[in-house]
């Protein structure tokens, strides 16, 4: 996975949630199969997702703790069984329900060209929304199960603001790519990361310069940065060389890299 993504410089192209987050541009629901296949065709190298339990112990593509936001439903995702949740249907910016349910994991790669990238996000419950049986560690198991189960590891990066996630997945697997979300960089996260054998670090784009990420390959660490959003913030973004972003416009964040690459 670390050489794909170093195969794809000056930085791989990855979809935020398909064509990015429910907002008034986007008329497809994020996290939905149309939204990943729409920014695959614009251009994306893959995509970024996100997973979490249901009450019975299923995975199920999803960003939020609650269904509200982006589905019909409403309430926390970890209080449905996997089939009540797929009950539900997806829904865009403008509220307008499409007739896709939350996809599984499964639907997203059969989804996708054989070669897309996907970044999986691991997303632990908080507050009223977490169980006894939706942790960090049974989330992490049953997504690296499920991945490998789909034949998938060599194209999947984990990643997770949970470090207890994080570090599940290179407990069960080291070969598999594990990387630790943050929205700053404190003193010594750099350092820490590197030292738990993490493959990556995912800072908020706007709050690592350049010297911390050449900190952090030098340390053996790649650096994806999310999330970008105008070609300006994207040109700014490659500036700082990062292994990877996270872009709410893979279209535009693909017109910049052919430019490059065409030099």
């Amino acid at each position: 996975m670390r050489e794909r993504l170093q195969d794809l410089a000056p930085a791989a192209n990855l979809a935020h949630r398909g064509v990015g987050m429910n907002r008034p541009q986007s008329a497809l629901p994020e996290n939905s199969l149309a939204a990943f296949r729409h920014a695959m065709a614009q251009g994306a190298d893959g995509v970024e997702l996100d997973v979490e339990l249901t009450a019975d112990g299923r995975l199920v593509v999803m960003h939020d703790d609650r269904l509200d936001r982006t589905t019909t439903c409403t309430g926390c995702v970890s209080a449905y069984t996997f089939d009540a949740v797929r009950d539900c249907r997806l829904v865009n910016y403008a509220r307008a329900a499409s007739d896709e349910p939350p996809p599984t994991l499964a639907e997203v790669y059969a989804a996708l060209p054989a070669d897309a990238l996907v970044n999986v996000e691991l997303k632990v419950y908080g507050g009223a929304c977490l169980t006894p049986t939706t942790g960090a560690e049974e989330l992490t198991r049953r997504a690296m199960r499920e991945v490998r189960g789909l034949g998938a590891a060599d194209r999947t990066l984990f990643s997770s603001f949970d470090e207890a996630a994080a570090l599940a997945v290179k407990e069960v697997d080291p070969a598999l790519y594990s990387a630790l979300l943050v929205r700053g960089v404190p003193a010594g996260t750099i350092e820490r990361t590197a030292a738990l054998g993490l493959d990556a670090l995912h800072p908020f784009f706007t709050e690592v310069e350049a010297p911390a990420i050449a900190l952090a390959r030098d340390l053996g660490l790649q650096v994806n940065l999310w999330t970008v959003v105008t070609r300006e913030l994207l040109e700014q973004a490659l500036a700082k060389q990062p292994t990877a972003i996270i872009t709410d416009e893979p279209e535009v964040l693909a017109e910049i890299l052919a430019e490059r690459r065409g030099r």
